[in-house]
């Protein structure tokens, strides 16, 4: 059983907003973060602060307080109704109904597509809630599948963060994800109600084919300038939905359909079928599945008052991703030990430059008289300045013995800035080269071009298909420092790699049960490597787990633990053993794991590989 990912709270984070008491975060946007509060009746919201940290300004202030006001108008059985905020807090905060469901996104990425008939109800409900937006002059403009959550009862249109009153908005930024935005949008032109019709034809293109419209490459420029140009690939969408759905996605504005049309159309496709609002008779079972999760969780947070830690959930992996500005440890520790390494190189070549002066001084006599004048510098030389005095007792080497030590703290400076500010928002930062060039005369010395070090080399080396040793050991981490290849067949083979590139982009690698990314941030930023995994499941492989009476509430499905361990990480309670590895099913049979008739054990089955393969497991 999966749920909504909850962590916890952290230093910086308010334990209290308003009457509501914070159990975690759920996550970090464009507006500040968003946590999971309870009132003491046990009522549960989403509360978005309008910033994390530092002093908010007042324009800001404003902007926020307006945004609440135009929220608090939505009424709709098909949106979260936003029930308090106060804008004048320190810290501003919005009080939005917490709604225990996933989201379209989740749902796609760990269950697959829908038919054509669950479509046409999800696609009617959401309408629905942009005829009520729009009646009320707000235009929504970040349309898409993570914003629309999916509820038995039916969608919920979600984050009014950037929405704005049409009256309000004339601005020139493009807001939203760029595979769901409008192609004005994309060109920076204003937004209208046509934009979110768009973005709905978009969103109800993925709920049917699995893909956003547009060819995916992972170039996000090419993206952009598809997008602009409505530059569409609508392979693959059925007959039955491209009368409803094409129009949506036509190039220009005035071409769309009215909101209330789509609503109109949407809801007539389904005539002549059962007439209820409840999902269960719309979606698949794989899909009710993982909604009946969230609820179950849901109903646990409002009983309980507590969110357990971080819950694994069916959109990452068991490792939770760091935020992409934080320094791991170890890389603080790697690089604090570059430094020092540089020093003592800095040191010995001050030592080695004042001994080569010495010598020199040494061997030095005063020149003889001579009646020839000294020949003028050549006009393209400047003329020789006055040498310094030199210290007392010092020597020639004093004054280069300064100029260095200067030269060896300016380098230590610049290794802490580049350890406390390398890396922001998950992409790599270029700096500027330090010119390390010393002796007489360094005027024409460039400087050196920057070396990977053997972290760096080991991630570079590996590439698309390999197998890695490494897991994650329970505890957040992987099981070693840097990849280590081995044959794919060999029984220590737990990760393959199924994609490898330079820079941060763990963004594009697919997420579920069994896959996850592995970053590597680089000794500098110009040599970071991410590596897209999955696990190889293997029968008789061990993972630790939480169990609360006969259901698996979270899982480590990239874990490995010994099977006959006594103790757990903290947060699980069993240790999962796999019992079989098959081919996925759109419904398991009551017996499906059990290995006899007079079996009767307790199994789990557990979707991964995107849903293509399932796990049979039992506790051991």
């Amino acid at each position: 059983m999966t749920g909504a990912r909850v962590e916890e709270l952290r230093g910086d984070d308010p334990r209290q907003l308003g009457r509501y008491r914070l159990l975690g975060r759920l996550g970090s946007g464009g507006m500040g973060r968003v946590y999971l509060g309870r009132t003491r009746g046990g009522r549960l919201v989403a509360v978005k602060t309008l910033l994390a940290e530092g002093v908010v300004e007042e324009t800001d202030r404003r902007r926020f307080a307006r945004e609440v006001a135009l929220a608090q108008r939505v009424s709709s059985v098909h949106t979260a109704q936003v029930l308090d905020a106060d804008a004048t807090a320190d810290r501003p905060w919005m009080a939005i109904e917490y709604i225990a469901a996933p989201s379209l996104a989740e749902l796609v990425s760990a269950k697959g597509v829908l038919q054509a008939s669950a479509v046409r109800w999800v696609a009617a409900g959401t309408a629905e809630a942009l005829v009520t937006l729009h009646r009320m002059g707000i235009v929504h403009r970040d349309v898409k599948p993570q914003n629309v959550l999916l509820p038995l009862d039916g969608p919920r249109l979600i984050d009014f963060g950037i929405s704005h009153a049409s009256d309000l908005t004339r601005t020139q930024l493009t807001l939203g994800t760029i595979a769901f935005t409008s192609p004005e949008q994309a060109r920076g032109e204003e937004s209208t109600a046509a934009a979110d019709v768009y973005s709905l034809g978009a969103t109800l293109f993925h709920l049917a084919v699995g893909r956003p419209p547009y060819p995916m490459d992972g170039d996000t420029l090419r993206l952009l300038s598809r997008v602009q140009r409505a530059d569409l690939d609508l392979g693959g969408l059925s007959k039955e939905l491209a009368p409803l759905i094409r129009p949506c996605l036509a190039p220009d504005p005035a071409a769309r359909p009215e909101p209330a049309e789509v609503l109109e159309q949407f809801t007539a496709s389904l005539s002549g079928l059962p007439n209820t609002p409840s999902g269960s008779r719309w979606l698949p079972p794989r899909w009710t599945e993982l909604i009946r999760a969230y609820e179950s969780q849901g109903r646990s947070f409002q009983e309980t008052g507590e969110a357990e830690g971080p819950t694994v959930d069916q959109r990452t992996s068991a490792l939770p991703p760091p935020d992409p500005t934080r320094v791991l440890p170890e890389e603080r520790a790697r690089r604090a030990e570059r430094a020092r390494a540089a020093q003592a190189s800095m040191a010995a070549a001050l030592a080695a430059q004042e001994e080569k002066l010495r010598r020199a001084g040494a061997a030095r006599k005063p020149p003889a008289a001579s009646s020839a004048s000294t020949p003028a510098p050549p006009r393209s030389s400047p003329a020789p300045a006055p040498a310094p005095a030199p210290a007392a007792g010092k020597g020639d080497g004093g004054w280069f013995g300064f100029i260095l030590l200067a030269v060896v703290v300016f380098f230590i400076y610049q290794a802490n800035a580049e350890d406390s500010g390398s890396t922001r928002s998950g992409s790599s930062s270029s700096r500027s080269t330090y010119d390390s060039s010393y002796g007489s005369d360094s005027r024409h010395t460039s400087a050196p071009t920057p070396a990977p070090d053997a972290v760096d080399l080991a991630f570079r080396a590996v590439d698309s298909g390999d197998c890695l040793t490494a897991y994650d050991d329970g505890h957040a981490s992987w099981s070693t420092r840097t990849p280590q290849t081995v044959g794919c067949s060999a029984a220590n083979a737990y990760l393959r790699v199924t994609s490898a590139s330079e820079g941060i982009d763990f963004a594009d690698c697919p997420s579920g049960n069994g896959r996850s990314y592995w970053y590597h941030s680089g000794s500098r930023s110009s040599f970071a490597t991410t590596l897209c995994v999955e696990r190889q499941f293997r029968k008789g492989q061990c993972f630790v787990a939480k169990r609360s009476g006969r259901t698996i509430t979270a899982s480590r499905t990239l874990n490995l633990w010994n099977c006959d361990a006594t103790e757990v990480p903290h947060g699980f309670n069993t240790v999962l053993q796999i019992t079989g590895y098959h081919k996925a099913r759109t419904f398991y049979p009551a017996g499906y794991c059990s290995r006899s008739r007079d079996d009767r054990n307790i199994y789990w089955t557990l979707e991964v590989d995107g849903g293509r393969n399932v796990l049979c497991t039992t506790a051991v």
